[in-house]
């Protein structure tokens, strides 16, 4: 075990500790759950790895990534971990989701099928293509959105948390809208309807003209400039909700 990860493991058991100490009774059982799976996962460190491209914000933060084409013998858990275990170490237990879907139209309906997800934290950003068909390993997903431990943070969220629900099973316990937040924070209504670039920019005020040059030229986009809008998107989402906790 090299050192790095041995002080990684040590701090991070004395956080495991500090915090059953001071949280409630199921809180705390599920947060020692959470760290047995982690240390399990320790053993998988190789694999959990954002060994993505990595890319530079404009206040100079570096955000690393990692995209993932899920098949049934991909373990994601690992990866699942590692962004728990960071949006703990940050503070805020936040972090930001958003979801894609392909829509088929059968006769008079229209069917909707969960393809893409993508989890941000203040370091990491994870995007995971789901296959046609889901299979045993992605219970770890389900796991996940399920953990009442962390805040999901979203977008205009509503109508995703339904279809999460009603077309996949999958229930995410604990969310919140950053639009809403944003809104009563500010006393601003509108802002509640903007969507991420919009908000980002009248929360934080960020430049945006790297986000905007990748948009404006999306079609001709290539997978790490689509991988580096992504992580964008995420880190401002993550500022946004990190500013209105102040």
């Amino acid at each position: 075990m090299s050192y790095s990860l041995s002080l990684s493991l040590s701090l991070s058991l004395s956080l495991s500790l500090s915090l059953s100490l001071s949280l409630p009774t199921e809180t705390q059982k599920q947060f020692i759950s959470l760290r047995l799976r982690h240390q399990r996962n320790l053993k998988k460190t190789n694999m959990a790895n954002f060994d993505g491209p990595g890319f530079a914000m404009v206040d100079g933060y570096w955000i690393q990534t990692k995209a993932i084409d899920v098949e049934s013998s991909t373990d994601i858990s690992p990866y699942l971990s590692r962004l728990l275990e960071d949006c703990v170490w940050n503070g805020n237990r936040a972090i930001v989701f958003d979801v894609y879907w392909d829509v088929k139209s059968v006769e008079t309906k229209s069917e909707w099928r969960l393809c893409s997800v993508k989890l941000s934290t203040k370091n990491f950003c994870l995007f995971l293509r789901l296959p046609n068909t889901f299979t045993d390993n992605l219970k770890d997903l389900y796991r996940f959105f399920a953990s009442k431990f962390v805040t999901f943070v979203g977008v205009q969220i509503q109508e995703d948390l339904v279809l999460l629900k009603e077309n996949h099973g999958i229930v995410i316990r604990s969310s919140l809208e950053i639009g809403k937040l944003a809104a009563k924070a500010r006393g601003t209504p509108i802002v509640e309807f903007l969507g991420t670039r919009e908000l980002a920019h009248k929360i934080l005020w960020y430049d945006m003209s790297r986000l905007d040059s990748i948009q404006s030229k999306w079609d001709e986009a290539g997978a790490n400039d689509r991988l580096e809008a992504a992580a964008i998107e995420g880190w401002l989402i993550y500022n946004v909700y990190d500013q209105l906790q102040q």
